[in-house]
């Protein structure tokens, strides 16, 4: 006999990623009663346990071992935030909601997976989207290796790239939240995560890049003299969004990167000794137009 236990994943199968058919599943997990035996405080401590509005995914194999990966993250000492739980293998479902959720940013993009195997689907989605899955049994070893990830993706998190991208046009799909529209990449880069704002509105924040397709197909990134179709999402989850008329209108014509102090200085940090002569004027460009002293 089995117990059905109601958990908290019902926006599993509503992931949008062009050229991507999710995969139909239940917002019920089914468990074997064997599997909380006589110890209940195991159900309630996984039910109990206060989810981060951002932070890793964490999955284990059987709700037992839930409950040990739960009251390790949550250690004084490990103190790491989880935005959600589930439990059995790592699957493309898992990595879809990953890469929903994290709104682009890579060191949200990541699963943290105990006693687990992930199937080869979900790594080449993996790979595709960026998210970032660090599996394993030994506790330790998996907050050491997040602990590495979170100091690589530190700089590049905070070294928001210059770009200039002109609207087009006649590839406006919506002007209000969530933004969708074509744009040419008329200089500089841009990637998932990077903030955008309308420099024909004295620069005012738009809100952060979520999703970037070229030919029909969903990539991360986009380089100068591409045109590629963008979702642009308020910056802040508890935002009520945009306001249309005011933060976008379909008679704008030039986005930029929302650029500050210091995403300058850790871009400058990062690759100081690529940079040319041309990209630095272009630095000293964005400074001047976004007015950073």
């Amino acid at each position: 006999m089995a117990a059905i236990w109601s958990f908290d994943l019902t926006d599993r199968d509503v992931v949008n990623i062009p050229g991507e058919t999710p995969s139909e599943i239940t917002d019920m997990v089914i468990f074997n009663e064997e599997g909380f035996g006589n110890d209940t405080d195991i159900m309630e401590t996984v039910k109990n346990f206060n989810k981060s509005d951002e932070g890793v995914f964490a999955v284990a194999s059987t709700t037992r071992s839930l409950k040990v990966l739960v009251e390790f993250l949550r250690s004084p000492t490990v103190n790491i935030p989880v935005r959600d739980l589930d439990i059995g293998r790592i699957t493309p479902v898992e990595i879809r909601k990953v890469y929903k959720t994290s709104d682009g940013k890579r060191k949200l993009s990541t699963i943290l997976a105990f006693e687990v195997d992930v199937t080869p689907e979900a790594t080449q989605l993996a790979e595709r989207l960026q998210v970032k899955v660090i599996f394993g049994g030994v506790l330790e070893t998996l907050c050491q290796e997040f602990k590495e990830h979170v100091k690589e993706t530190k700089i590049d998190d905070g070294a928001i790239l210059p770009c200039v991208l002109s609207i087009l046009p006649d590839l406006v799909f919506n002007k209000d939240n969530p933004i969708v529209l074509g744009v040419l990449v008329v200089k500089g880069f841009i990637k998932l995560g990077t903030p955008i704002c309308n420099m024909g509105r004295d620069c005012l924040q738009t809100g952060r890049i979520a999703w970037i397709e070229k030919d029909q197909k969903s990539v991360t990134s986009a380089e100068e003299g591409e045109a590629v179709m963008i979702k642009i999402v308020p910056s802040n989850p508890k935002q009520d969004g945009f306001s249309s008329g005011r933060h976008f209108d379909i008679s704008d014509r030039i986005l930029i990167s929302q650029m500050t102090r210091e995403s300058m200085d850790a871009l400058t940090s990062k690759f100081k000794d690529q940079l040319n002569i041309a990209d630095s004027e272009f630095l000293s460009d964005m400074e001047c137009v976004l007015n950073i002293k």
